[in-house]
């Protein structure tokens, strides 16, 4: 979100005005803090969508419904215990699964297919309608779409064959071969994965530039699709105007506090991080009044379950977990931090992502802690030379914090050359709309 923002306003300055197609309401948490950066002058055409909770009582309707037959057929010997999330709806029960097999319930496996690519899927017709009456009122150059979510590139690929305009389509995480998705929804239908890899060929091979937000992930796509449109690297970044000041009051007296932003949903990668952060405690006591690890940010089940499980072995005055709060709220925890914290495990593929947050640290010049895997991310430390760096291990998580605690506060900036600022991008990115124009729309 932030991200399309500040490109939003910037664009304008080198000679683009943007007009930005948007639903009415979201399906998830809403920053008004956020939602205040848009610029006055901004257009903004808000459509209409089909939300997925408005499905929800035919839903639940139809579990009641599929919970009957199944209590029904214990009758018969057969067993129907089912349990497993539904990534397709946003709320969902736990007799999703077949117990026979294990696999995911006809129900289950519609719904998937129903909200295809993803929730947002509901606002594909509304938006192409308000873009056809937008180009019919007044005419524009270029669709300039990004995801997730993927529907939003549907939206463009349908405007891109009806309409006589120029197409920029920027993937923000890899689609196809995600990790993080791939192990969130492991019994996808195989008619579901076919799909997918066809909307991602068709986006490729109708798009006149595509966007990558890493050069790992460019490269990742260009072996992909060696005959796909050009492919080209425009980072995600900070914007230097959002720079919290270190307010006076920073927080528990005397205490190192390390600070984490951002929603905390994977818990492996916390596990790993908690693990050698225990060890070091247990090693060094003296630290347990010395050292604050604070989360803000929204905590899944799991996650919470985790750091509950580490609380009760001896870090509960160690560890803070803080609910959702405004992106202001979360720049300032940084500000008055000594040490911002970035979580990312290893994997396939897990080399290809950057956390947002990362750019966000960087832009306040704050000391970074990053347990990383080799790859995209690491790679932008290591251009800065910035941050003290360690693997998704719990021994070398322990002895990264303790050379964290022994280094002197950072006095430079850690993006002097401006590499990642956001309208150094925004101008890279209006070069790229500049180039699919042809030659006489220039």
């Amino acid at each position: 979100m932030a991200r399309n923002i500040w490109n939003v306003r910037h664009l304008p300055r080198y000679g683009w005005t943007p007009v930005v197609l948007a639903p009415r309401h979201g399906d998830g948490q809403t920053d008004p803090a956020t939602m205040e950066l848009i610029p006055p002058e901004l257009i903004v055409r808000r459509t209409s969508w089909l939300e997925p909770r408005r499905l929800h009582p035919v839903a639940t309707a139809l579990r009641s419904m599929q919970h009957l037959f199944s209590k029904g057929a214990q009758f018969l010997g057969s067993s129907t215990g089912r349990s497993g999330p539904t990534p397709a709806l946003p709320s969902s029960s736990a007799a999703d699964r077949d117990g026979a097999t294990g696999r995911p319930s006809r129900l289950l496996r519609l719904q998937q297919l129903v909200f295809f690519p993803d929730n947002q899927v509901g606002w594909l017709p509304y938006a192409l309608a308000a873009a056809i009456r937008e180009y019919r009122t007044k005419r524009f150059d270029v669709v300039y779409s990004t995801s997730p979510p993927i529907t939003a590139h549907l939206i463009a690929l349908c405007i891109r064959r009806l309409l006589p305009v120029r197409w920029v389509a920027e993937f923000r995480d890899p689609w196809v071969g995600n990790a993080v998705t791939e192990a969130a929804t492991p019994d996808r239908p195989w008619v579901h994965r076919r799909l997918q890899a066809w909307v991602e060929r068709a986006i490729v091979s109708t798009a006149d530039r595509l966007v990558y937000v890493s050069a790992s992930t460019t490269e990742t796509y260009r072996r992909r699709y060696p005959k796909a449109a050009d492919m080209v690297t425009v980072t995600s970044g900070y914007e230097r105007s959002e720079a919290a000041t270190p307010s006076t009051d920073r927080g528990s007296a005397g205490r190192y506090r390390i600070v984490y932003t951002g929603t905390l949903d994977r818990p492996a990668e916390l596990e790993i991080f908690l693990t050698g952060l225990e060890a070091l405690m247990d090693r060094r006591s003296d630290l347990k009044d010395r050292l604050e690890v604070a989360f803000f940010g929204s905590v899944s089940e799991e996650c919470r379950a985790v750091a509950d499980r580490f609380a009760r072995d001896g870090l509960e005055d160690v560890v803070r977990l803080f609910d959702f709060v405004p992106r202001r709220m979360a720049l300032q925890a940084v500000a008055d931090a000594d040490a911002a914290l970035v979580l990312l495990g290893s994997g396939p593929g897990m080399d290809l992502f950057i956390p947002g947050k990362l750019y966000d640290y960087i832009g306040q010049n704050s000391q970074i802690l990053a347990m990383l895997p080799r790859g995209a991310a690491r790679s932008v430390l290591e251009r800065l030379d910035w941050g003290v760096v360690c693997d998704p291990d719990p021994g070398d998580v322990e002895h990264s914090i303790e050379r964290l605690l022994t280094t002197h506060p950072p006095v430079a900036q850690a993006d002097p050359e401006g590499l990642y600022d956001r309208a150094t991008l925004a101008r890279r990115l209006a070069e790229l709309f500049d180039d699919v124009l042809p030659a006489e729309g220039r």
